[in-house]
């Protein structure tokens, strides 16, 4: 359904929840309204209790994969499994993440997305970009990439990349330190691609410069970087205290503990998080051995780990996401939505993550318990 009323919930408005009914008019927010006034639109009405929270779609700017699919399969068909079983989570936009790999793998991937989004699919998260996670990383904070295919930043590359999917890249990880990033850096401020510090082994002093050059994210928070150590801080330091940097969290509460969640919650506030999964191709197909970046991956009690004890990713929902952060930061439902959509879809440039007249209808229905009813759009 294109055009419709939905009526009866309370919306994530400007500063708060209110009770307001949404116009929506070909899969754009028309109007939002009172109810005598929504009620004068000849359109379907879908009706909410007024128990119900509606909120933006949730959108994810850093994930691999899902149902036992990964965007690295390269296939239009993957895509599909993945994006289906996103929305059913909530998730209705997303940035399919590469991995550390051979470049005409990475290419191989970029152009299956490019296909998938030459076509038309119905109750599926939309592909609105792709995050290129490598290869211009470091090899001390590799993670669960694959060594075997890093590589020195090379703009040569970046161009060629961009141009063959049609400037689908609007995110790269990227390791301030290496050889060349400054000028990779520079690429993508001219392309309007954000750039991610993460897998970093910088100093405090190089991701600062990073951050002037123009990087205005960081890769998962804390996690395959530089750590805050008192006499030497590191990537995490810098990446904690700037106010110009958006900071990925994967709250799953393996890779970070609740309280390191809540101390990245004072510091930096709702205006400076974004929840991601990280989630690889093992998140809602259950326990079992799985393959990530051409590595064994066993996934067993909620944890993706490569052979040697690496975390791999994770199994973590957006859905969950936002019901730990909640629990983990006592934040409000309204600040929670903050960091699973508004912050995402504004540093992608997207009317998407708000409910603004104008933007797209994209939503997630919550129950009074904040559990996911519903998902339109």
């Amino acid at each position: 359904m294109q055009s419709y009323i939905l009526k009866g919930g309370k919306i994530y408005a400007q500063n708060d929840f209110e009770a307001k009914d949404i116009v929506v008019k070909d899969n754009i927010i028309s109007a939002i309204l009172d109810d005598a006034k929504a009620a004068t639109f000849n359109l379907p009405i879908i009706e909410l209790s007024s128990d119900d929270y509606v909120i933006p779609g949730f959108i994810d700017i850093h994930i691999h994969g899902s149902k036992g699919a990964d965007v690295m399969d390269g296939d239009v068909d993957a895509l599909a499994v993945i994006s289906k079983s996103l929305y059913t989570q909530g998730v209705t936009s997303y940035l399919a993440t590469t991995m550390t790999a051979a470049n005409e793998q990475i290419l191989k991937a970029m152009l299956a997305i490019k296909d998938y989004n030459s076509q038309t699919h119905l109750d599926s998260a939309k592909i609105v970009g792709v995050h290129l996670e490598g290869p211009f990383i470091s090899p001390g904070k590799i993670g669960a990439q694959n060594p075997n295919y890093l590589q020195e930043a090379d703009v040569t590359k970046m161009t060629n990349w961009h141009n063959a999917c049609d400037a689908l890249i609007k995110k790269i990880t990227i390791a301030p330190e290496i050889k060349n990033a400054n000028k990779v850096i520079e690429f993508c401020n001219s392309k309007n691609i954000i750039s991610s510090i993460g897998h970093t082994s910088c100093t405090m002093a190089q991701a600062l410069e990073a951050i002037e050059q123009g990087c205005s994210h960081a890769t998962h928070l804390f996690n395959a970087m530089s750590p805050i150590e008192h006499r030497n801080p590191g990537a995490a330091t810098a990446l904690l205290m700037s106010k110009k940097v958006l900071a990925e969290l994967i709250v799953d509460g393996i890779h970070l503990h609740p309280d390191m969640v809540k101390f990245t919650y004072t510091i930096k506030g709702s205006d400076n998080i974004a929840l991601i999964t990280d989630a690889m191709s093992a998140q809602s197909a259950g326990e079992g051995v799985f393959e990530l970046g051409g590595q064994k991956v066993i996934v067993k009690d909620g944890q993706a780990r490569l052979e040697n004890g690496v975390l791999a990713g994770s199994v973590l929902t957006m859905n969950k996401a936002l019901e730990n952060v909640l629990k983990f930061t006592n934040c409000s439902l309204y600040d929670a939505v903050k960091m699973t959509s508004t912050n995402q879809a504004k540093s992608l440039g997207l009317k998407k993550g708000q409910i603004k007249v104008g933007f797209d209808a994209e939503f997630v229905i919550l129950d009074k318990n904040y559990q996911v009813k519903q998902v339109i759009g």
